[in-house]
């Protein structure tokens, strides 16, 4: 008798030992095992030190949850409900989730189906999503998100509240550098729109690619123009990282818009089925009605439309890596046309790429002198956009600034001196990947900027001012500070309470660049809010001097 009941102790023992190895096992597969989001009850938020960020007159900012691994979007719905999602970045699952005025949170996806028997019943199954997402949209009880699918196209799905999926598109080509980009719905219409990102850094297949390890999934991907283009002859001679016996020749070719070492082709068609990389989509609601509604824009990070219905899009300049560098590409803020924006043979604020301002230097140059272009623009029946610059760029923002969510002041609440300015979220360069190794002269981005749509400069474009931003000049994993001592790392997405006017802020987190692969600190996201205070706001001051130099305590 006892030595049956050792016999069943040591089974179950045996049992709950490989059930935990097997936890393990798929915690390490999906980028690790991490929990969150805590919410902040209103009564314990505390309004953010000034010393540490400077933010506008009339209003406190609060921390109203953490612990958030990559968040990279939220929306506030018709009840109050603030939805957030995670964008699964970094390898890890993507998540959305909504937290309730009373600071209490609910599971939007994954849903929570489990397996159907011990030990193995706290594995989840039922649909999935495959990061990073772009973004979420919210209508009528239901939330549209831009993400991946096992595939690594780019998919718009609709989620009910109690995690039960539609799609809305698929197939889209996203599995390179930039994949889906922000969701936005259109006034009036209700329509859709969304981007999707090139393929490239610009316009031609390299090795910052296979680092990057989308090459090596996906061999016959690149970028795909929306017409039939024609090229200028332009051939780009790399080392193979498959050479050897059975891998080919030392060396590799690649031209634009064609595969990694593949053969030259002087004309590439139109993107099958009329989709095409570095794009702005819209659709209808309920799927169906795709529509290009431009093109040749390299990042379509995020869209948002004006108090009068015109959309805006934040797009990413070209950065000096790959095959093909290129030095101080702006990141910008455009106004949407059915049109071509010129990319790769032209930057994000639309100036051609042939001047001496974005050359790269000599040593990173491949097989021509310059950057020039690699279109036959005429012989493609692409007009430039340079002459349309006084009316597509509304503003022009500091490379590798990492332009990502955009909104603008509505009228009433805390905020409303600034009604119909856009405001954006610079989530920061993407050094050293971004910048083939060489050293920023100081950080880029890691602020929220507001664009003046009143005041314009002699460039024609409106005037860039910061918004919220940390005293300190640098993201907080970059300074000295204690737990305690709370500022911005990335912020990423910006978004108004329609009940109150209130400003939410999505930080991102910490976030590396380790071998070309992006790197996640779990638990590092925030969410953060501008609402209005009960006394008038003090001068901030402009040093962290008198803060603890205590070590980051996280």
């Amino acid at each position: 008798m006892a030595r049956n009941r050792w016999f069943l102790l040591r089974l179950s023992l045996l049992r709950a030992a490989c059930a935990a190895l097997l936890c393990v096992g798929l915690c390490l597969a999906t980028g690790g095992c991490v929990t969150g989001p805590t919410v902040i009850a209103p009564e314990k938020r505390t309004a953010i030190d000034r010393r540490l960020v400077e933010y506008p007159a009339g209003v406190d900012l609060h921390v109203i949850a953490r612990d958030l691994t990559g968040p990279v979007d939220c929306e506030v719905d018709a009840d109050g409900n603030l939805i957030v999602a995670e964008s699964g970045r970094g390898g890890r699952e993507p998540r959305i989730f909504g937290i309730r005025k009373d600071g209490t949170a609910f599971t939007i996806y994954p849903t929570a189906q489990r397996f159907p028997f011990p030990p193995l019943s706290w594995i989840k199954t039922g649909p999935r999503i495959y990061g990073p997402v772009g973004g979420i949209a919210l209508d009528k009880g239901k939330v549209y998100v831009t993400h991946r699918d096992a595939e690594g196209y780019g998919e718009v799905t609709a989620f009910t509240y109690d995690g039960k999926p539609t799609t809305i598109v698929g197939r889209l080509p996203a599995q390179g550098d930039y994949g889906m980009g922000g969701i936005a719905i259109q006034p009036y219409t209700g329509r859709l729109w969304f981007g999707v990102g090139a393929a490239t850094n610009s316009g031609v297949v390299g090795l910052d690619n296979w680092a990057a390890g989308w090459v090596k999934r996906h061999p016959n991907f690149s970028d795909r123009p929306y017409t039939q283009t024609r090229l200028l002859g332009y051939r780009f001679d790399v080392p193979n990282p498959l050479a050897g016996l059975f891998g080919g020749k030392d060396v590799a070719g690649t031209a634009p818009f064609q595969p990694f070492n593949s053969r030259y082709r002087g004309t590439i068609p139109a993107a099958e089925n009329g989709r095409p990389t570095a794009a702005i989509f819209s659709c209808d609601p309920g799927g169906g009605g795709l529509k290009v509604e431009a093109h040749g824009i390299r990042c379509p990070r995020d869209i948002a439309f004006d108090p009068y219905g015109s959309p805006f899009v934040t797009n990413q300049g070209m950065e000096l890596r790959g095959t093909r560098p290129v030095k101080d590409d702006p990141d910008a803020l455009l106004r949407v046309s059915p049109r071509w924006y010129g990319w790769p043979d032209f930057s994000a604020d639309l100036r051609p790429i042939s001047e001496p301002r974005f050359q790269p230097p000599q040593e990173l140059l491949v097989t021509y002198e310059s950057s020039t272009e690699l279109i036959d623009h005429r012989g493609s029946g692409l007009e430039s956009p340079y002459h349309y610059r006084d009316t597509l760029v509304n503003a022009v923002l500091p490379p590798l600034a990492g332009a990502a969510g955009v909104t603008f002041v509505p009228q009433g609440g805390p905020l409303t001196a600034f009604n119909g300015h856009a405001v954006i979220a610079l989530s920061g360069d993407r050094a050293p990947f971004a910048t083939s190794g060489r050293k920023l002269k100081g950080p880029t981005g890691y602020r929220i900027v507001r664009v003046d749509n009143v005041t314009k400069l002699p460039d024609e474009t409106y005037k860039v001012s910061d918004f919220v931003r940390n005293t300190a000049g640098v993201p907080r994993s970059r300074q000295k500070l204690t737990y305690h001592h709370i500022c911005l790392e990335r912020p990423i997405a910006v978004r108004f309470d329609p009940s109150d006017g209130s400003m939410y802020i999505v930080d991102f987190g910490v976030l590396e660049m380790r071998n070309g692969r992006e790197w996640v600190k779990p638990l590092s996201g925030r969410i953060f809010k501008l609402e209005p205070n009960e006394s008038p706001t003090t001068q901030p001051a402009t040093t962290v001097a008198d803060v603890s130099d205590d070590e980051d305590g996280e």
